[in-house]
């Protein structure tokens, strides 16, 4: 009966061993399936985020300067205005892209130093769809360059522009004749 009893006892010993393994092993599998999901997603996030924030956010309505370039062209559409320093005289300057008779064009609203009057820039062609406007100081020095990005029927463009002379110098661009 020793033998029978021991045999009995070891294939009872082998299933619940087996049973631990298999409970233990799914377990770890969902632990690590719920990590790399998280992983995943919080890889997205970062990812939207960091485009969603890099572009200008557009003023209101009410802005003070927004209310002096419409103004100053009251047939335009404002389709996207944003303010940002691009002169570095520590003056806020508006960005804005509008609809024009001749089509869409940027202009640059910079501060005469008073916050009452301004100076207008030429207008300059301007994506036709999704238009985004964003400042960054490329260089480190001085004036913060303009980047507009956009598109038109799927063809996207963008240019870097520094403001010099009170206008809107094209540093560098790719595809902007194809969305404007």
């Amino acid at each position: 009966m020793s033998i029978i009893k021991k045999l009995e006892d070891s294939i009872w010993a082998k299933v619940i061993l087996a049973v631990i393994v298999v409970v233990i092993a799914f377990a770890a599998r969902s632990v690590l399936e719920n990590k790399h999901e998280e992983s995943q997603i919080d890889k997205q996030t970062a990812g939207k985020t960091i485009r969603e924030t890099s572009y200008a956010e557009a003023v209101p309505e009410d802005d003070s300067i927004l209310q002096v370039f419409k103004n100053t062209y009251p047939t335009a559409e404002v389709l996207l205005a944003c303010r940002e320093d691009v002169t570095d005289d520590g003056l806020d300057d508006l960005v804005v892209i509008c609809k024009m008779e001749e089509g869409n064009r940027t202009i640059v609203v910079t501060d005469k130093g008073d916050s009452t009057n301004y100076d207008f820039s030429d207008p300059i062609a301007a994506p036709v769809e999704n238009q985004k406007i964003q400042f960054k100081n490329i260089d480190k020095e001085g004036e913060i360059e303009i980047i507009i990005t956009g598109e038109k029927k799927g063809a996207v463009g963008y240019a870097i522009y520094r403001m010099i002379d009170g206008q809107p110098v094209d540093l560098f661009g790719e595809g902007m004749e194809d969305c404007c």
